[in-house]
This record gives C-alpha cells, structure tokens and sequence, in this order.
C-alpha cells in the first residue's frame, strides 16, 4: 500500500479494501466535513 502526495493531487495505491482503510483513517484523524483539498493542502506541508 503506497500513497503519494503532489501539490494538486494524491495517488494511492493498493487493494480497494486497503484504499477504503486509508482514506477511513484520514477522515478519522481530520474530519468527515473536511475537503479533499484541504487534506492535499496538510499533506503537502508535512514534507
């Protein structure tokens, strides 16, 4: 399972059920409500 991070865009890579994991996980740790520009934008400032 792989993710990648770019300044406009993410790509993970894996199983769909290691897919859904992940992205359950995200929407855990930053909130349902949250865009997917908004988790791109705190990604990308943790490199």
């Amino acid at each position: 399972m792989k993710s990648y991070f770019a300044d406009t865009s993410f790509h993970i890579s894996g199983k769909a059920w290691q897919v859904r994991v992940l992205l359950s996980m995200w929407k855990k740790n930053i909130g349902p409500g949250t865009p997917v520009k908004d988790l791109i934008a705190i990604n990308v400032r943790k490199k």
